[in-house]
């Protein structure tokens, strides 16, 4: 990521990438160790943070003549958004306090804003303006831009909303998310060990699928030389052969009447 890290950004330009960048890398790593204990289910949720820090980065970046506005939004116009929404969660913890005053509360007051500010804030936006600004920021949102650009960087990104709606019932701890993790605990011994190993080699590789797509996006938009992109690609795609075997296997476990599957896994 040097490359991006290295163009001629403004400094608050450069915050904000960096700090996307760094949000995204950071959660790839925890996935990763969560994974090598054996906490899966956590790491989905991980890892769906992770896409979602890439299709923002993504859009940010897709290109120049939409970056300010874009810009703009995600740094300031959400930034603001969310000081609101903060303040008033903050507010209503208070309110459930004995003595909110207590100095034990200082760093909840500390959050609220000052009533001339969250006023500005509050007119600042009108209410339709704030829905639809969540919205296109939003998963289903930044997709749906992504994939009607025909973008060639993101041919399929919508293919990305299954494991995202996955990840996000473990999140939300819905009756699926609560069931789907018992649900393997109880298979019987050969079909939970294929099935997790195949599922360990599917939350290594998207974080470096997302990773791949993020250095990919950042070298066209700062026109950085892309040549060594082509080795990142191999690199990545000897990590995920590792375990392709292992999703055969369980294939073969999981359905053992069929003789379709011949080829790798998905990617």
């Amino acid at each position: 990521m040097a490359p991006v890290g290295g163009y001629a950004w403004g400094n608050a330009e450069r915050r904000t990438i960096g700090e996307l960048a760094s949000a995204t890398a950071r959660a790839s790593e925890s996935a990763l160790l969560l994974c090598a204990y054996g906490q899966l289910w956590d790491a989905e949720v991980l890892v769906r943070s992770v896409l979602e820090g890439t299709l923002k980065f993504a859009y940010l970046l897709q290109s120049h003549e939409t970056f300010a506005v874009r810009h703009r939004e995600y740094s300031q116009d959400l930034f603001e958004l969310a000081l609101l929404k903060d303040h008033q969660k903050a507010v209503s913890l208070l309110a459930a306090t004995s003595d909110p005053d207590a100095p034990d509360w200082q760093p909840i007051r500390d959050r609220l804003l000052p009533d001339d500010e969250r006023d500005q804030l509050k007119q600042s936006m009108t209410p339709a303006a704030r829905r639809d600004l969540e919205r296109r920021w939003g998963f289903t949102g930044l997709v749906g831009e992504l994939e009607r650009s025909n973008d060639p960087l993101f041919r399929h990104i919508g293919a990305t909303a299954f494991a995202y709606a996955m990840a996000s019932h473990i999140q939300h701890v819905d009756a699926i998310g609560s069931s789907i993790p018992l649900e393997r605990d109880l298979r019987g011994e050969e079909r939970r060990e294929t099935i997790q190993m195949a599922h360990v080699g599917r939350l290594a590789g998207d974080p470096l699928r997302f990773m791949f797509l993020r250095l990919a996006v950042g070298y066209r938009f700062t026109g950085a030389d892309r040549s060594p992109l082509v080795e990142v690609k191999a690199a990545i795609d000897r990590e995920a052969a590792q375990f392709q075997q292992a999703y055969r296997e369980w294939m073969t476990t999981e359905y053992p009447d069929a003789d379709f599957y011949t080829g790798p896994s998905p990617e």
